[in-house]
């Protein structure tokens, strides 16, 4: 299973994050709404027995809820894609968390990137080498007010033709 660790976002920001992607060049292949999340750790291909241990870690996480900012577009990638997204400020109890979910990640013996944690929400993805001056242009002012966090979730993800289908496996509750 292809899984990744992400922060659920409530019904009012996703709808505002939908309405500002509205505003995106129409070239661009944005993230469909349901699609929509700030991903806290990617696991990658993981076993059954290791999906199982990692759930087991991530369920005895204890962490407070806190507010989240969307602001401040950005791309990332380079030559064979490029993400624009939104980052977030969640400040201390964002990467907190973050801290937290690695630290039972690799607890329950499962093997993580090494990347500086970047927290953001892509709202759509480029093509290699594409100009992405149009949709940063769409999206420089843009700010999602701050909204509670109040969960986060193991996710399967599920390669497709048409884009990735994500399942929850398993939801955490903060608080």
């Amino acid at each position: 299973m292809r899984l990744f660790i992400a922060l659920d976002l409530p019904d009012e920001p996703l709808a505002a994050l939908s309405a500002v992607m509205d505003r995106l060049p129409g070239d661009i292949r944005r993230v469909p709404e349901e699609n929509l999340h700030l991903t806290l750790a990617f696991l990658g291909e993981t076993s059954q027995e290791m999906t199982q241990a990692a759930h087991e870690g991530l369920d005895t996480i204890r962490a407070p809820h806190f507010d989240l900012t969307l602001n401040g577009a950005t791309v990332y990638g380079g030559r064979h894609g490029q993400a624009v997204a939104l980052e977030a400020e969640g400040e201390a109890p964002l990467h907190e968390l973050h801290d937290r979910i690695r630290a039972r990640l690799r607890g329950a013996g499962l093997q993580l990137e090494r990347r500086r944690f970047r927290p953001h929400v892509t709202l759509a993805r480029l093509p290699g080498r594409a100009d992405p001056g149009p949709a940063l242009a769409a999206l420089c002012a843009v700010t999602i007010p701050p909204f509670p966090v109040h969960s986060f979730s193991l996710v399967q993800s599920t390669l497709h033709d048409n884009g990735p289908l994500y399942d929850t496996l398993a939801r955490y509750p903060l608080g």
